[in-house]
């Protein structure tokens, strides 16, 4: 054993015979050794007068009842017959009033170790919060040790942790093998398995040794891969290269274990996506035509156009969701920072930094905002929204959700009254509205954005006579009410003027 394993062995055994009660987390990567820790613990217990019980994901896949009940055997308690005693409430106070019997009659502790506990959902570990509370009633002296990976301590720490955190006395991270220590671990290995000369080169120890990262696991996984592969070729000493080799196959961050591991599906999935590549390329060569590329309907009347573009919108909400999708895609807003479903609800701040505003203006004005914004048309077309990507003198271009158009704004004109919805990144600092004699935040980003080449006028400062007229000049510039107050469609036309950002598409007509 390591310093390691002997210090979390003293710890637990401090603890059976420091206190009646008490609950130790023991935490860890993958193949780090909890497992082998949780064994060690069940073997000492017994030299210390406690009666302990060893559970890992075999017990817990046998579902809940059935786990309960191997526990009443595991401490050598009768199991209860009736059908009505067994429900997970009557187990768990049947099995903590046996413990309290028990206890008083032999004067034992006793010790149940959860090895694998991440695999246990809240409720069944709300079972065993239970089951430690209704042993303290009973009362029996009673112990718990739950093991399994960082995921488990982050369950049961920090806000909206389970109730079974607040017992936890004693949290025990195990902390990987050093460079020494792992020298050591596969050199005991070997002299296990009942080899008399090391097999693997200074080099070749010291690449063993550095991929393993001081897991167990990992370790065993390389050396063993390594072994059967100089078997293999009859080698007889291994060295770093042929180390590096093993690490390929055998770990999982590189490729080349995933091609090993899934083979046959792999070279199924690649065989299809060749066959779809190269029939979705050949489409676009032969028929002229390019999924992303528009589809122009400028050459038609504008009736012909209109009925076409009718036949061309999905359903209202399919269009919707993946029309805003596109849009903070655009933007380059995932998922972690909001969800579409909440960008169409157009809030004046969607997330911290991220604002809508919605309104209603001209085609010539939307132009002038050069942004890609959000158009609904009109009743007759169920109030469906289109994803304005670009506009020129005679066109717009259009995204419908899923394929993109082109139309004659004579056409478009006939079909949109005006209504748009538009994102855009704001100062978080930002208050919903500025004006004459306020000062403090959001007046950096104000200044910033009205006098961006003049460092002097950059400075925070209060809004003043001259703010508000620049204020107003760039209303008038926009085409929106010019009454000198930053509410939020001044701050959109103020955000418009950054370049960073997506804009219209050039080159329509």
């Amino acid at each position: 054993m390591f310093a390691r394993e002997r210090e979390v062995l003293a710890h637990v055994e401090y603890e059976l015979g420091a206190s009646d009660h008490s609950v130790t987390l023991l935490t860890g990567e993958a193949g780090i050794g909890k497992s082998l820790l949780c064994m060690l613990i069940e073997a000492d217990a017994p030299q210390h007068g406690v009666r302990c019980v060893r559970h890992s994901a075999d017990d817990y896949a046998l579902g809940t009842v059935a786990w309960l009940r191997s526990m009443y055997a595991g401490f050598g308690l009768p199991l209860p017959l009736s059908a009505d005693a067994n429900t997970e409430a009557h187990l768990v106070d049947g099995l903590a009033a046996g413990l309290g019997r028990l206890a008083h009659h032999v004067n034992h502790r006793f010790l149940l170790i959860l090895d694998d506990a991440d695999g246990l959902d809240n409720e069944e570990l709300s079972i065993v919060e239970r089951l430690y509370i209704a042993s303290g009633k009973a009362p029996a002296p009673f112990h718990l040790v739950l093991a399994g990976l960082p995921t488990l301590r982050d369950r049961l720490a920090g806000p909206g942790a389970l109730a079974l955190g607040e017992h936890v006395r004693s949290r025990l991270p195990l902390n990987p093998l050093n460079a020494e220590e792992s020298e050591r671990y596969v050199r005991h290995r070997l002299h296990v398995a009942g080899s008399t000369q090391m097999p693997f080169s200074r080099l070749g120890l010291r690449s063993l040794r550095d991929d393993g990262k001081g897991n167990p696991k990992r370790l065993n996984a390389l050396a063993q891969r390594a072994l059967e592969r100089a078997a293999e070729r009859g080698e007889q000493n291994i060295g770093e290269r042929a180390l590096g080799f093993v690490a390929r196959e055998v770990l999982p961050q590189h490729a080349r274990y995933w091609l090993r591991r899934y083979r046959k599906p792999i070279l199924a999935i690649g065989a299809m996506l060749s066959i779809l590549f190269v029939g979705g390329f050949a489409v676009w060569v032969f028929t002229g035509h390019s999924p992303s590329r528009p589809k122009s309907f400028v050459a038609i009347t504008p009736e012909q156009a209109l009925a076409k573009l009718q036949d061309a919108l999905p359903p209202p909400e399919t269009g919707a969701v993946r029309v805003w999708g596109e849009l903070l895609a655009r933007w380059q807003v995932s998922s972690k920072d909001t969800s579409v479903a909440n960008a169409i609800n157009c809030d004046a701040l969607i997330f911290p930094g991220f604002a809508c505003v919605s309104g209603r203006g001209s085609l010539d004005q939307l132009r002038r905002f050069d942004r890609p914004l959000v158009l609904e048309l009109d009743d007759a077309h169920a109030k469906q929204q289109v994803l304005l990507v670009g506009a020129g003198d005679d066109a717009v271009r259009l995204y419908l959700g899923g394929k993109y158009v082109e139309l004659t704004r004579d056409a478009f004109d006939r079909v949109w009254k005006g209504r748009f919805y538009a994102v855009f990144r704001i100062d978080p600092a930002m208050p919903n509205k500025l004006s004459r004699g306020d000062s403090g935040e959001g007046m950096h980003w104000l200044a910033l954005h009205l006098a961006p080449n003049d460092p002097k006028l950059a400075e925070p400062s209060i809004f003043d006579a001259a703010t508000e007229t620049r204020v107003r000049n760039v209303q008038q510039r926009f085409g929106i009410a010019a009454d000198g107050v930053v509410g939020p469609e001044t701050m959109f036309a103020l955000s418009s003027l950054e370049t960073e950002g997506p804009h219209l598409a050039r080159g329509v007509p």
